[in-house]
């Protein structure tokens, strides 16, 4: 009796800590791998770069016929103020995918030059707080902690082309034993692309990304989508690599994108991926894909937002 006492009073919290720091640190990739619809979310560089003042929503859920299957919900919103020189942002995630839940609120701004008549720099920092539960050296988990987060990026562009280089997350936190030393990284990405007229009215919107997070291989990202006549949009992209180094574990899946622009101001999107950005971290069971539908405003928009 006491034996199995002891190896219950062990094993659960050992097994809550792990699923609240997966949980916990599975959020910020939750917002990252929603970097097609906004790019803003690893790129604060990116801030500002539509000029117009827009905003989008994004609700994901896992299982859409199990009750409180896990989810979450993202808003972002960026403008620019100063004639297009100064460009601010704002980014907000609740996640829920285990029994416990975490926010994350950060504001962003970039500083936007022209560098040539066709080329236009954007300097970005980005900083905020997570929001999580927290559990000491024994396991026990108490009340919410806040941390900070710190980021740079930059944003390179053209009509045509764009290249940025980011570090959405500086910050080093102090986290002693706890498991979500293994899975805070701190990543570095690098994204290029651009957009091109293919036919009568079909836009091609090609990209790829780099990521490289500590103690993890070299993961690369392929996708495009196409735009018709403005009105009706369609894409792919494929994640590859980024398993631990040494190990086999794959993390390679699938995105579809869907995307309707209703009127002038906006914009409706489904979005389906073979797997969640979480299983990275944790086995799951059942189903493995995850949904998301967004909706896209913007309130004065001068033109076509390509991204």
């Amino acid at each position: 009796m006491n034996t199995h006492y002891n190896l219950k009073r062990f094993l659960l919290p050992a097994l809550f800590t792990t699923i609240c720091w997966q949980s916990a640190f599975a959020q910020r990739e939750v917002l990252y791998e929603q970097y097609v619809q906004n790019p803003m979310a690893i790129n604060p560089g990116f801030t500002g770069v539509r000029e117009d003042f827009n905003m989008t929503a994004v609700f994901r859920r896992k299982w859409f016929n199990i009750r409180n299957s896990p989810s979450s919900q993202t808003f972002a919103a960026d403008g620019t103020v100063a004639n297009g020189k100064f460009g601010i942002g704002f980014q907000a995630l609740n996640d829920q995918t285990s029994y416990f839940t975490t926010t994350g609120f950060s504001a962003s701004f970039a500083y936007h030059l022209g560098i040539s008549d066709e080329w236009k720099l954007g300097l970005g920092a980005q900083g905020g707080i997570n929001v999580l539960p927290v559990a000491d050296q024994s396991g026990y988990i108490g009340n919410n902690r806040a941390l900070g987060t710190f980021g740079i990026g930059a944003w390179l562009r053209s009509e045509q082309l764009y290249i940025g280089v980011s570090k959405p997350e500086l910050l080093a936190q102090n986290l002693g034993n706890q498991p979500a030393v293994s899975v805070y990284r701190r990543p570095l990405y690098i994204m290029a692309g651009g957009s091109y007229d293919v036919g009568d009215e079909i836009l091609m919107l090609p990209h790829v990304l780099f990521v490289q997070e500590k103690e993890r291989k070299l993961r690369f990202d392929l996708g495009t989508r196409f735009w018709f006549s403005e009105k009706v949009g369609i894409g792919a992209s494929y994640r590859m690599g980024g398993g631990y180094t040494g190990l086999s574990s794959k993390v390679d899946y699938l995105q579809l994108s869907a995307e309707v622009q209703v009127g002038r101001n906006v914009r409706l999107g489904y979005f389906y991926s073979t797997r969640t950005a979480e299983q990275i971290y944790a086995s799951y069971t059942g189903p493995k894909g995850i949904h998301e539908l967004m909706l896209k405003f913007v309130p004065n928009p001068k033109g076509f937002q390509k991204y």
